[in-house]
């Protein structure tokens, strides 16, 4: 549906504001400052004024703007200890002439502008306009993947599963056949020193304030999370209820899906978990149906001219207690002066939310829902097909995959707080 291109839009109209504010906070705190002035020194390789305000733009630009003076000051905090990590990254990747071509970064930024429902211009055009770049976002890019493929490389040889721990895990789900699994995500926001204590504390608490305001958790995760799973996210896939502990279960149990939880103290720091999903192990869940949609949308734009809206209302209102087929909806489509195009394509129920999983479930296969009035628009949708979800059971190497690359995560957080440790890094 329309959603990831208006997200998309939202994302760039917050930016503005955000990076408006962000330039009235950077002026008020000091006018003189030259913009390309060395605020930080990595091992004598140094982030500008100018690096830093480019990446700020879009933290503020992503995570929904900020409110204040105070507020801005502890984003910009977060985002230079991001910046640091990375310049530390990319420098431990320089040891082993590890380099990313510029193809490789003009690829991934084409998957970033698609990601958004964007063209790669579309998405270099909305970064100018929050003060930032394609250039910020490519060298965060880098960062990532050269410390992806180093990680791999260095480490990846030393991670040992035997095939005894895989059927020991395989074994442990089918013992927890009907328990909850939940699809978690996470923001990690890393406590170096007691002195950082109160200021990771508050910007945790500020970026569940932004997520629950309507900021994309995703790409929060992806601009300031000190773990490996920022590259996808925050995603940290399907864990057992039974196998979390202490706090974060505890989190879990209060946090409904969709939400995220309070600030989470840790032994490294603050972690901030989204329940995205939640289903019974190795049981057929309903929310996984697969169903192929179509529609009729009538997007406010259109809708605001009262003539429009009344044509379409006439022309769609009885369709939910007439004989239907999904082949007509292209007629119907002309008649209403639908919005184009009217495929969605297959969805897990699941993926729907409120009012749209409500009609799907109580719509018949090959009939329309009653006319919906959506925050987009006017919608009736078309359920086409729907196939029954079927238990899937575990597999051996996707299990396999999954051991190694948690392991491989820890290694590589463990790396990089070393790197932290050895390094000499001076603030100006």
């Amino acid at each position: 549906m329309a959603r990831v291109v208006k997200n998309a839009k939202n994302w760039v109209k917050r930016g503005l504001m955000g990076a408006s504010l962000a330039i009235m906070a950077t002026a008020s705190i000091s006018a003189q400052q030259q913009i390309n002035s060395i605020e930080v020194l990595v091992n004598d390789e140094p982030l500008s004024t100018f690096d830093i305000n480019q990446r700020l733009r879009l933290v503020i630009a992503v995570s929904g703007g900020v409110q204040s003076e105070q507020e801005f000051l502890k984003v910009r905090e977060q985002v230079i200890r991001s910046m640091v990590d990375e310049r530390l990254q990319l420098q431990e990747a320089a040891t082993v002439e590890l380099v990313i071509d510029q193809a490789q970064l003009d690829e991934f930024f084409v998957r970033r502008a698609q990601g958004l429902g964007q063209s790669p211009e579309q998405l270099e055009q909305a970064l100018q306009s929050i003060g930032s770049s394609k250039k910020t976002m490519q060298d965060q890019m880098e960062a990532e993947i050269s410390w992806s493929q180093l990680v791999q490389g260095r480490l990846g040889a030393f991670v040992s599963v035997s095939d005894e721990e895989v059927e020991a895990f395989i074994q442990r789900i089918y013992d927890n056949r009907g328990k909850f699994e939940y699809r978690l995500a996470e923001i990690v926001l890393l406590v170096d020193s007691p002195e950082q204590e109160a200021a990771v504390r508050a910007n945790a608490e500020q970026l569940v304030e932004r997520i629950k305001g309507g900021a994309s958790f995703p790409e929060i995760a992806q601009q300031l999370s000190a773990s490996s799973s920022a590259a996808v996210g925050g995603d940290i896939g399907w864990i057992v209820a039974d196998d979390l502990d202490g706090a974060y279960k505890t989190a879990v149990d209060k946090v409904d899906v969709g939400e995220v939880s309070e600030p989470i103290r840790t032994p490294g720091g603050y972690v901030v978990l989204a329940v995205r999903d939640r289903r019974r192990i190795l049981t057929a869940d309903p929310l996984d149906a697969q169903i192929s949609l179509r529609q009729l949308l009538l997007s406010n734009e259109k809708a605001a001219d009262a003539e429009v809206a009344a044509k379409f209302e006439l022309a769609v209102q009885d369709l939910h207690s007439k004989e239907t087929s999904c082949g007509q909806v292209e007629q119907y489509a002309e008649v209403s002066g639908a919005d184009q195009p009217t495929e969605i394509g297959v969805l897990r129920l699941r993926d729907l939310k409120g009012p749209l999983r409500t009609a799907v479930e109580s719509t018949e296969v090959g009939k329309a829902s009653e006319l919906m009035r959506m925050e987009d628009g006017l919608r009736v949708l078309f359920v086409c097909d729907r196939q029954e979800p079927q238990v899937q059971e575990p597999d051996f190497d996707a299990i396999y995959d999954q051991i190694e690359q948690q392991r491989l995560s820890m290694m590589a957080r463990r790396y990089l707080r070393d790197l932290r440790r050895d390094a000499i890094v001076d603030y100006r």
